[in-house]
C-alpha cells in the first residue's frame, strides 16, 4: 500500500507493503517485521494445534509448549506496527472523515465479512449447530468480541485503537523520553488489570480489547511519532533490548507452561510476566528486523513479500490448519515433527498462493480491504 494522509492503505497492519519517511525512503524493516512475525503467528497456531495430538507429559509436547508458549508476543506485535505505521501517516495530516470512511471500508467490513465467513466455517464443519445461525446471543459475542473464530479478535483490537487514534494523537506531538513513556505505559496497563480485577470495568474477555495492549500500543505510537529514535535506540541499547527479551523469555515460559499444564499460577504474575515479556520481545524483533532488511538475499526477499500478504495469510491460515488437523500426525516423535513442518509450509503457501491469485481484484478488496 501507498501512504496517502491517513489512506485507507495504512488501514490495517498486515496490508502495508512498505512505508516511506518524510523524505520519501522506502521502510523495509517494517515488511521484515511484518513477515518475521506472521511466520511465527502461523507457527503458534500450529503448535497449539500439536499440543492436542502430541502424547501429554512425554519430551515432545513440553518442548512444543515451550515454543507455544514463547510464541505469545505475536498479537503484541502486530498491535505494536499498527500502531507505528498509523502513527506515522496521521501525524503528518488527520483528515477524520477520509480517515473513519477509510476505517470503515478497509476493516469493518472486512471485520464483519470474515466473522460470518468463519461463523458460516464453524457450522458446516460441524463446530456449532446449525441452530446457532439463528442464536442473536451468539451472534453478538461473535460479533462484538472477535469470537468468530479463535483469531478475529485481532480485528477487533485494531478497530478500537482506530477509532480513539485521533484523540491520542495530540500527546504526541512532542518528544518524551523513552523510559518515561514505558514506565507510564506498564503503570496505566496495571491500573487497567486493577480496575478490571476489582469489577469497575469488567472485560468478559479482556485480551480482546485494546486496553489490555497498551505497552504494544504506546510502544508503537512512540516510534510511529518520532521517526529515527527506534534506530538510534537500537544502536545504543540492542543489547540492553536483546538481553530485556531473554530474561523476560525466562520468566514467563516457566509461568504460561504451569498455567497450560494445570499449575496454580497468579493472575498477577502471569498478567506481568507477559506484558514484560511481549513488549521487549517486540522491540528485539523489530531490531532484528531492522538487522535484516539492508541485506539482499533471498530469505530477506521471502520475508517482505510475506509481509505484503501477511494480512491474507492471518485471516486464511487457520481454516487450513482445520483441514490439516483432521489428516492427523504419526506416532513416532520424529515424523511428528516432520508432519508439522510441512503443515506449517502448507498453512503459508495456500494462503499466499490465494493472495496471489486475487492480487488486484476487486473480490480482494472485498476480503482483505486492499
Amino acid at each position: 500500500m501507498t501512504t496517502s494522509p491517513v489512506s485507507a492503505d495504512a488501514s490495517l497492519p498486515a496490508t502495508v507493503p512498505g512505508r516511506r519517511s518524510d523524505a520519501g525512503a522506502r521502510l523495509p524493516a517494517v515488511d521484515v517485521f511484518r513477515g518475521l512475525a506472521i511466520v511465527a503467528v502461523v507457527a503458534h497456531h500450529l503448535t497449539g494445534l500439536a499440543l492436542r495430538h502430541a502424547e501429554a507429559g512425554s519430551t515432545l509436547s513440553t518442548a512444543i509448549a515451550v515454543i507455544n508458549r514463547s510464541l505469545h508476543f505475536v498479537v503484541p506485535a502486530f498491535v505494536f506496527m499498527t500502531a507505528l505505521v498509523l502513527t506515522r501517516s496521521a501525524m503528518r495530516r488527520l483528515d477524520l472523515g477520509k480517515y473513519y470512511a477509510a476505517r470503515i471500508r478497509t476493516a469493518l467490513l472486512p471485520y464483519l465479512l470474515w466473522t460470518v465467513l468463519y461463523v458460516l466455517f464453524r457450522v458446516v464443519t460441524h463446530q456449532d449447530p446449525l441452530a446457532a445461525l439463528a442464536d442473536p446471543a451468539r451472534w453478538q459475542v461473535w460479533v462484538q468480541y472477535g469470537k468468530g473464530y479463535f483469531h478475529l479478535y485481532f480485528l477487533l483490537i485494531v478497530l478500537q485503537f482506530y477509532l480513539v487514534l485521533p484523540l491520542l494523537l495530540p500527546l504526541w506531538r512532542r518528544r518524551w523520553p523513552f523510559l518515561a513513556v514505558l514506565a507510564l505505559a506498564f503503570a496505566l496497563q496495571f491500573l487497567v488489570f486493577w480496575l478490571n480485577r476489582t469489577g469497575v470495568l469488567s472485560f468478559r474477555f479482556p485480551g480482546t480489547m485494546a486496553l489490555w495492549y497498551i505497552p504494544a500500543l504506546t510502544l508503537g505510537m512512540y516510534f510511529g511519532a518520532n521517526e529515527g529514535a527506534f534506530e538510534a535506540l537500537w544502536a545504543r541499547w540492542r543489547g540492553w533490548f536483546v538481553g530485556a527479551a531473554v530474561l523476560a523469555l525466562a520468566w514467563y515460559v516457566p509461568v504460561a507452561v504451569s498455567l497450560l499444564e494445570g499449575g496454580r499460577v497468579s493472575s498477577v504474575t502471569y498478567s506481568a510476566a507477559n506484558w514484560t515479556f511481549t513488549a521487549a520481545a517486540v522491540l528485539a524483533l523489530f531490531g532484528l528486523a531492522q538487522v535484516l532488511a539492508p541485506f539482499q538475499t533471498r530469505w530477506r526477499s521471502v520475508l517482505v513479500y510475506l509481509g505484503t500478504v501477511s494480512l491474507q495469510i492471518y485471516l486464511l491460515h487457520p481454516g487450513v490448519l482445520w483441514f490439516l488437523e483432521r489428516v492427523g500426525f504419526p506416532g513416532r516423535p520424529a515424523a511428528f515433527l516432520g508432519v508439522l513442518a510441512v503443515y506449517g509450509l502448507i498453512a503459508l503457501g495456500i494462503p499466499v498462493l490465494i493472495a496471489r491469485l486475487l492480487e488486484g481484484r476487486a473480490l480482494s478488496r472485498w476480503l482483505f480491504g486492499r
